[in-house]
């Protein structure tokens, strides 16, 4: 009896192994719900972009000619004006960004009235100057500063007057028919006159290749005058006319003496080569 319910026993406990296997097998082993929880996700990020930094050797390989020292040489530039000092033409070389020589020619021919000691008179002007100038560009742009030196080949007015009334030359007043006409002749003292004015425009700037430029200045100047007349009074007896033509004549040099100064008012063109 005891022998069979041992037998028993064991059947139970070997039927419920059995069965929890089944079991098993059917659901089979689930993971940790701690498996299924979302992982962080990490980025790397981009690199940031660095501003590129111009070095010497960017400036080498731009197109152009250099200077021994090393500063790009900004070329030349050619081209006509026009104003107060007549008609002409200027070469500029330039130097650097701040520096440019400038050379060129004018010829003016003018006519005007203008009153010179007591008499109102007709001036003819003819000039011929060649300008020799250093243009100051003191921030690198188009205004400049300009000194420099006017050659003056030839600078020189005539003057001619016709009284029709009574006149006074010198310290006396002479008829129409005494005095006759007064003709004479200005002409600038020296060959060379400095120079100072101020401008804008760089017409070897860096990309410019057509250029406007304007010049205001002033050309510091000295004349000598002379002065004759064809009346009856150059054939008279007295020198009484005569002396006080003399007179005159230094009338007109004192007012002469004046204007020391030739206003300069230029515009121009330059083509940049």
């Amino acid at each position: 009896m005891r022998k069979t319910t041992t037998q028993i026993w064991l059947a139970i406990i070997a039927t419920g192994l059995i069965c929890n296997a089944a079991q098993a097998q059917t659901y089979g082993v689930q993971p940790s719900p701690a498996y299924h929880q979302a992982q962080p996700t990490y980025f790397m990020p981009a690199p940031s972009a660095r501003p590129a930094v111009e070095t010497d050797d960017d400036y080498a390989d731009e197109e152009g000619i250099y200077w021994f020292w090393g500063q790009k040489w900004p070329g030349l530039s050619l081209g006509p004006k026009f104003g107060t000092t007549g008609i002409g033409a200027d070469l500029t070389f330039g130097i650097n960004q701040y520096l440019n020589l400038r050379g060129g020619f004018n010829y003016g021919a003018f006519t005007w009235k203008t009153k010179l000691g007591s008499t109102k008179y007709d001036m003819d002007v003819d000039m011929v100057t060649a300008p020799i100038l250093l243009d100051i560009h003191p921030l690198g742009g188009h205004f400049h500063l300009t000194a420099g030196l006017y050659i003056q080949p030839d600078v020189a007015a005539d003057i001619k007057a016709t009284p029709t009334s009574n006149k006074q030359i010198g310290e006396h007043t002479y008829p129409p028919e005494v005095i006759g006409t007064l003709r004479g002749e200005v002409e600038a003292k020296n060959a060379v006159a400095p120079y100072l004015g101020i401008g804008f425009g760089n017409t070897v700037g860096e990309d410019q290749l057509l250029t406007l430029h304007l010049d205001i200045g002033v050309i510091f100047q000295s004349y000598d005058a002379s002065l004759t007349a064809d009346g009856e009074g150059m054939t008279a007896k007295l020198d009484t006319f005569r002396e006080d033509l003399k007179k005159e004549e230094s009338n007109i040099q004192h007012d002469l003496n004046k204007l020391g100064i030739f206003p300069v008012v230029t515009l121009g063109i330059a083509w940049h080569f």
